[in-house]
């Protein structure tokens, strides 16, 4: 890994601290976080010149890895002629290329020099603390709080599930605060720890279940590590012991206190306990993967499936909730639907191979980047099987933000491509 000797100009610095600081940022809203992304990444244009940029780019498409990104998207391109909202689903296809090249850009530029992967940790473990705290004041003690920076005056209504996407992040910003707090000051260590602590409450205070079951998934991901990493028979048994007893005692409590659930649903043959997964989202999938009948093989179109008949029917005892509304709340139910198995089948073997690829490098060098980032995609896909649409702008960019954020730090051997130091050049 190249580390630079000379002095960091501003536009790389703005730049680092700019990414750092995205996804916390979403706290104060989706706005206020696309705008910050899209400034670093005009900061980005001012840190390199464009044609290293795309060199880089060119380089990360011929990996194994790229190559599999790539056909992905490739198998995703027929859904768009069966769609009945043809410009629709070619957006939502598009735009997720569009951010992973992004993304891919974002991770090339910090890699190059390990000080912007520290000034962006930093930056992000600040703005982590602001974040949380806010959200927290907001639930608890001060909804005004919220409401005013939401330009709606000084109310005391309560803030509801307002902020409940921003505690679904939390999954995706605790390894993150963990690999800010390595190798760091004391003081700093104790703030990655404390601002950790808030996010488990924040979560708890919010009641998401997704994140919860997030955290459990990359929890086990974390074992898998540790397990292909050669551990001791005691740390390895450690680890085993330590989710067992995570999954038990998250399994009796969603027992404890949702087993009313048995009494007030519908009686039927439910795939899975009502306690578990409310029946209501049984439903949406049951009938999501009927609407996905009708094109098995590419897909009804994606980002559609809302659209399809019959997808506006209000499920029995619920009021007013749809069989499918906006979405399935499952990336898998949803991309199967709406791009088939074909681009199912594309979409799975891509994550295989990065999960894979990952375990292999934790196996070779132990590093905790790969670790963070194994956590990293493992609470973002167990969180996706309950919580937003696949194609919600807003989560993917910040899965892959903070995606390029941990393999930045990641050690040379382990590097995407091979780059050159070449920050803030104008040549």
């Amino acid at each position: 890994m190249t580390t630079m000797t000379s002095a960091i100009t501003p536009a790389p610095r703005a730049f680092a601290v700019l990414l750092g600081i995205a996804v916390p940022a979403v706290a104060f809203s989706r706005v206020v976080f696309a705008v910050i992304v899209g400034l670093a990444l005009i900061a980005l244009f001012f840190s390199r010149p464009w044609r290293d940029i795309i060199r880089d780019l060119w380089a990360q498409c011929q990996t194994p890895v790229g190559i599999l990104i790539l056909l992905t998207f490739v198998a995703w391109v027929p859904n768009i002629f069966s769609s009945i909202y043809p410009l629709r689903s070619f957006v939502a296809v598009s735009r997720t290329l569009v951010f992973v090249g992004v993304a891919a850009a974002f991770y090339s530029c910090l890699s190059i020099d390990q000080r912007l992967v520290k000034i962006s940790l930093h930056a992000f473990t600040v703005m982590a603390a602001i974040s949380v705290s806010f959200a927290l004041i907001s639930m608890t003690a001060l909804p005004e709080l919220y409401w005013a920076l939401r330009l709606k005056g000084w109310v005391s209504q309560p803030i509801g599930t307002n902020l409940k996407g921003f505690s679904a992040l939390a999954v995706l910003i605790v390894p993150v605060l963990a690999l800010a707090g390595y190798r760091s000051s004391m003081a700093f260590r104790v703030a990655t720890v404390l601002t950790s602590v808030a996010y488990f409450a924040f979560v708890w205070e919010s009641y998401n279940r997704s994140a919860i079951a997030g955290f459990l998934a990359a929890a086990i991901a974390i074992v898998m590590a540790v397990l292909v990493q050669k551990g001791t028979k005691k740390s390895v048994m450690a680890a085993l012991s330590g989710v067992g007893v995570l999954i038990i005692g998250v399994v009796v409590w969603l027992r404890v206190t949702r087993g009313f659930f048995l009494d007030h649903s519908p009686q039927g043959n439910w795939f899975l306990p009502v306690w578990l997964v409310d029946y209501e989202r049984q439903i949406i999938w049951e009938r999501a993967l009927e609407f996905a009948s009708a094109a098995p093989w590419f897909g009804i179109g994606a980002n559609t499936i809302n659209f399809v008949p019959g997808a506006d029917a209000i499920i029995e005892g619920t009021g007013n909730l749809h069989v499918i509304p906006a979405h399935p709340h499952n990336w898998g139910v949803e991309v199967y639907a709406e791009t088939g198995a074909v681009g199912l089948g594309a979409l799975l073997l891509t994550i295989v191979a990065v999960a894979v690829k990952a375990l292999l490098g934790v196996r070779r060098s132990g590093g905790l980047g790969l670790i963070c980032a194994i956590a990293v995609l493992a609470g973002y896909w167990g969180s996706g099987l309950f919580n937003f649409s696949y194609w919600s702008a807003w989560w993917q960019v910040s899965f892959l933000v903070l995606l390029a954020l941990c393999y930045s730090y990641v050690n040379r051997h382990f590097r995407l491509t091979t780059l050159r130091p070449q920050l803030g050049s104008s040549k």
